[in-house]
């Protein structure tokens, strides 16, 4: 039941960074590939291909043993669906917006890095739950980085203070290409941009399968604990 739960954590965690809605230009259309270790789960690194159109996306990752899990989001409907295939389970939430307007000591670390690409620079803050780090550039297009500006505002799973520091390094024209999560000084979660491409993606591809049923998110299995 933990990896379960590790695994639902994740997903949340992820699903709404690439939704978008711009109002002075096309928004991103295609894929964008990360690269997700999840030590409570096991030790490999796992591939997370999520596909972007308009207000919708789709999220997959193989995890092994434990199967091909999926991910759908809809800013339009502001819900989200996460759905482990091989045990025909599913999980509901709400997108919301956050109300917490409290301040975030967050500090550049002066370490720097290439990462998929593009010269990075790392940022550090204290979370609810553990240590934050994130790796951020500002060599990014325009509408990869509007991507994001839901990220900090909309995902119920995320820790408050990193909505805070991602809103922040946004406004400054920074765009998270690595984050790790921290618990005494033990990786929680670590995601990192490989790629990102340009094309064209059928409708059907965001219609979550109908063969599930998907039940509300249990509480407190989130990364800031559900609360927004």
């Amino acid at each position: 039941m933990k990896k379960i739960a590790g695994l639902f954590i994740v997903f949340g965690f992820l699903l709404a960074v690439p939704v978008l809605k711009l109002h002075a230009q096309k928004p991103f259309e295609g894929t964008i590939t990360w690269n997700m270790t999840i030590p409570m789960l096991d030790d490999d690194k796992h591939e997370m291909i999520v596909n972007v159109k308009g207000d919708k996306t789709e999220s997959e990752m193989d995890m092994g043993v434990q199967g091909l899990v999926k991910g759908f989001s809809d800013r339009s409907t502001k819900k989200i669906y996460l759905v482990m295939t091989a045990m025909k389970m599913g999980v509901t939430m709400d997108m919301k917006e956050s109300t917490d307007t409290g301040s975030v000591d967050l500090k550049q670390s002066g370490q720097k890095e290439t990462i998929a690409g593009h010269s990075a620079d790392e940022y550090v803050c204290k979370g609810q739950k553990g240590d934050i780090s994130i790796w951020v550039t500002s060599d990014m297009p325009k509408d990869m980085m509007e991507s994001f500006k839901n990220y900090s505002s909309n995902n119920p799973q995320m820790d408050q203070n990193e909505k805070k520091a991602i809103k922040i390094l946004l406004s400054k024209g920074l765009m998270p290409v690595r984050m790790v999560l921290k618990d005494a000084g033990e990786t929680q979660m670590a995601m990192e941009l490989v790629k990102f491409e340009r094309k064209s993606l059928d409708d059907s591809l965001f219609v979550q399968p109908s063969d599930i049923k998907y039940n509300p998110m249990p509480a407190g299995m989130g990364a800031g604990g559900g609360n927004n």
